[in-house]
């Protein structure tokens, strides 16, 4: 009996001692939370404008004119996140993405219509109203063509309908200039398109350059299906700090959106 007695002592002694640790695990585990919570920092907010996105140590952004294009476009505002909309207003979902910062430009249409060069075409279109420009305003039809506002007939949103709906990358390689890799600025666009077909549309929306004249832009799209227009992030393999040199850029293309060789056009 006295042995019985001993060994159930041990017995509730080792439960007692098993409750405690396990308590005490329980209390380490909820510390580490509390010291991870308090030490983890949110995610930074993008930055309001284009022109507020930092340049790489030891860049400056270019200087051009005043009411020009390229100032424009670095002058556009962004949203408060950084999530992408559709069209339907659904959020964008897209492995390719490493998105930098969402242009403050909702859709001007509930239909598939603004995908990636219609959003080009629209920012063209923004800078001419903006500036009080509109009537100077012109487009693309399918081939190339350039068809003007002033003469359309329409209003500014049926032309601005009747371009997305009728033109696409193939329309702006064949009637937009092109462009010199030393001379990229901001508005111009690289294009892909090899046929006429599925093609894809970016537009440079900043740039920086060193004091060496290594220069690296800020690069953004639409996208199907029509989506708010996004700036990407480059790597590090592809360029610095979020900015994308124009080889980078390239390698991006070639390696998540290969649609054709890509050219550089001027609106």
């Amino acid at each position: 009996m006295g042995d019985f007695s001993v060994f159930h002592n041990i017995g509730v002694h080792r439960i007692r001692i098993f409750r405690i640790l396990a308590v005490m695990k329980t209390l380490l585990f909820f510390l580490l939370l509390a010291i991870a919570s308090a030490g983890a920092q949110p995610a930074a907010k993008p930055p309001s404008r284009i022109s507020a996105i930092a340049v790489p140590t030891g860049f400056t952004r270019i200087a051009y004119a005043k009411d020009s294009f390229s100032e424009y476009l670095r002058a556009l505002p962004l949203k408060a996140d950084r999530e992408i909309r559709s069209f339907n207003g659904s959020p964008v979902q897209n492995s390719i993405y490493a998105v930098l910062a969402v242009l403050d430009m909702p859709l001007l249409f509930k239909a598939d219509l603004e995908q990636c060069a219609d959003f080009c075409m629209r920012l063209w279109a923004e800078w001419h109203k903006a500036s009080g420009r509109l009537r100077e305003l012109s487009l693309f039809n399918f081939s190339g063509t350039r068809v003007r506002y002033s003469t359309s007939g329409l209003s500014e949103r049926n032309f601005l309908r009747r371009a997305f709906a009728y033109s696409n990358s193939h329309s702006l390689k064949k009637g937009c200039a092109a462009v010199d890799e030393k001379d990229l600025r901001p508005g111009d666009m690289v294009v892909q398109n090899e046929r006429g077909g599925i093609g894809h549309v970016s537009m440079i929306m900043d740039a920086c350059e060193s004091p060496k004249g290594e220069r690296l832009y800020l690069i953004g799209f639409g996208f199907m299906p029509a989506q708010e227009f996004h700036l990407e992030r480059a790597d590090a393999r592809n360029g610095r700090d979020g900015w994308y040199t124009i080889d980078g850029f390239y390698r991006y293309l070639a390696e998540n959106l290969n649609v054709g060789k890509p050219v550089l056009r001027r609106l």
